[in-house]
């Protein structure tokens, strides 16, 4: 009789992984859960443990894949069996989050594509644990030419100067920005102070005859619209 808590024989490991990588194989992992994803994933840093528990606890720790991605190093560690491997395999796949989203947005119709506007910044910054700030900018064919990070704050509050984007938009030419910041308590709606600096920063765009598209607000589930909110 096996002792509780022993792990199934390597061979049933090796089983089971089989048959998922097959089932990748043959209709690609869009149609896995959550927590199989990961647990694919971690068959490269984990060779010799089953994966699937660990999965389930990172998603039920953390509830979302982005967050596993963000998650702080050292609380990272102390889930079992999550090691430096993991971590920086977490690390990676994040890196190329942003990066293909970036590839998706840049030159691209911000209106044509808006959606993938919100998504590459949700990826961004959305589940960030500290505010940040970006600046989107646009030129005069409405493509995106970058998305840059221009502050970064604490839990609650960040602070960007309106020379800043200025700099940057005369920097890259621009005839619009679209600016965004992260709200890492989850509430979408606007601060006073978010509302102040939105007035602040639109009035310096404007000096410089350019227009102010939008500043939205990400969190990880949702985000708010200054102009569709009529305070743009």
């Amino acid at each position: 009789m096996n002792p509780k808590n022993t792990q199934p024989p390597i061979s049933d490991h090796a089983g089971h992984r089989d048959r998922l990588k097959t089932r990748i194989q043959q209709h690609g992992a869009t149609k896995l859960a959550d927590y199989e994803l990961l647990e694919a994933l971690l068959f490269y840093a984990i060779p010799r443990r089953d994966t699937k528990e660990i999965s389930k606890t990172l998603i039920n720790k953390y509830m979302f894949i982005n967050n596993i991605l963000n998650a702080n190093y050292d609380e990272l560690k102390t889930i079992p069996h999550i090691g430096e491997h993991s971590i920086i395999l977490f690390r990676l796949i994040q890196a190329f989050a942003v990066r293909l989203g970036e590839e998706k947005i840049i030159k691209k119709s911000t209106f044509g594509s808006w959606k993938d506007v919100i998504e590459y910044c949700r990826t961004r910054i959305g589940f960030e644990d500290k505010e940040y700030f970006l600046a989107i900018f646009v030129d005069s064919s409405n493509n995106i030419i970058a998305a840059d990070e221009l502050a970064a704050g604490t839990i609650d509050r960040v602070a960007v100067y309106p020379r800043e984007v200025v700099r940057h938009t005369l920097g890259y030419n621009a005839s619009a920005v679209i600016l965004v910041h992260n709200h890492p308590s989850g509430s979408i709606e606007p601060s006073k102070q978010d509302i102040v600096m939105t007035k602040t920063i639109h009035q310096a765009i404007q000096a410089i005859d350019a227009r102010l598209h939008d500043h939205l607000i990400i969190s990880g589930e949702g985000h708010f619209s200054f102009k569709n909110a009529g305070l743009i």
